[in-house]
């Protein structure tokens, strides 16, 4: 990829820039999102703050900066930018700019992930996994593999039957009971029989073009979340796993570790095909595949803001930078 994105993939959504981890402690992180580069830190409080990550000044990365309050500090000037985006203050005590601002996006905090939502209204929560609160269940995130495609192509698979049935052997029936929500989510349940696992049901989630949730009960009981970002190099993948806050903490960890090695192992033939991908949007598709594709674009234009500071133009997907230059 080469930074560009699909305007119908800039959609109004959910995307995890960074681990829960890697702020805390007073730590500042930088991400690729879009292209663009973001800047991830705690304000005093500790809430979560994302925001453009270039300096409009000089364009300066800010997650090189330093936390000052509630704002972070560019380390080549020291301009000063708060949580909305807008310059605090500038060394020179001069009057700021009103172009000195960058982009601020919404924020939330779940599963051990920090997700930016990629519009100004949030009119839906980061995903979760059906039929659990968070409250119940115990979880731990990670950053995996960068992917040289986009995130819908990974999610693909949770619609690519024949890839399910050829590719991990599994034996099961097309399901007749996919659920279509407005609000881009997907569901349906699955009874799947493996060689390796023996026979298991799944009640699978998809969020966006970008997100999987699956819990599985019968021969492997198995519950966790795997979502994706955009970023000029491809997709960052994350995954979550999680399991039910019973049984002692011992047993809880040996469940996590399991569930990490099962997607693990499950993954592996698909890790190899993503890394070597070089994906053409004008190939032939399955009937699987088309109907994920025009679900994802109506959804898309339906509901799609896109992410820009308040109160500025500037536009993920329709300009060629989030910050405005002084």
């Amino acid at each position: 990829m080469d930074g560009s994105v699909s305007t119908w993939l800039a959609h109004r959504t959910w995307y995890a820039v960074a681990l829960s981890s890697d702020v805390d402690g007073g730590r500042v992180h930088g991400a690729d999102f879009f292209g663009h580069r973001l800047v991830v830190y705690r304000d005093t409080g500790g809430t979560a703050v994302v925001l453009g990550g270039q300096c409009p000044h000089m364009g300066a990365d800010l997650s090189l900066g330093s936390i000052v309050g509630d704002d972070i500090q560019c380390m080549f000037h020291h301009f000063c930018f708060g949580p909305d985006g807008s310059c605090t203050n500038i060394p020179s005590n001069d009057r700021i700019p009103s172009s000195a601002r960058v982009a601020s996006f919404p924020v939330r905090e779940r599963w051990g992930v920090i997700w930016a939502f990629n519009g100004d209204e949030v009119d839906t929560e980061p995903p979760g996994i059906r039929d659990y609160d968070d409250d119940s269940l115990a979880y731990r995130a990670r950053r995996t593999d960068l992917f040289p495609v986009e995130p819908w192509v990974i999610l693909g698979n949770s619609f690519d039957f024949q890839h399910l049935r050829y590719v991990h052997a599994l034996e099961f029936e097309d399901p007749d009971d996919m659920v279509w929500f407005d609000d881009g989510r997907v569901e349906y349940d699955v009874d799947f029989s493996s060689p390796a696992f023996g026979r298991f049901h799944q009640r699978i989630r998809v969020c966006g073009t970008n997100t999987v949730s699956y819990v599985t009960t019968g021969a492997v009981d198995s519950m966790g979340l795997f979502t994706t970002t955009p970023t000029s190099a491809g997709a960052q993948s994350y995954y979550i796993s999680a399991t039910p806050r019973t049984g002692s903490a011992d047993e809880i960890e040996e469940r996590l570790a399991f569930q990490e090695k099962l997607a693990d192992d499950l993954l592996v033939d698909d890790i190899r095909a993503f890394t070597g991908m070089r994906f053409d949007e004008s190939g032939c598709d399955t009937r699987a595949q088309v109907r994920f594709r025009g679900a994802a674009r109506s959804s898309t234009e339906n509901c799609r803001v896109t992410a820009r500071p308040r109160g500025m133009p500037t536009a993920i997907g329709d300009a060629p930078t989030i910050g405005a230059a002084l």
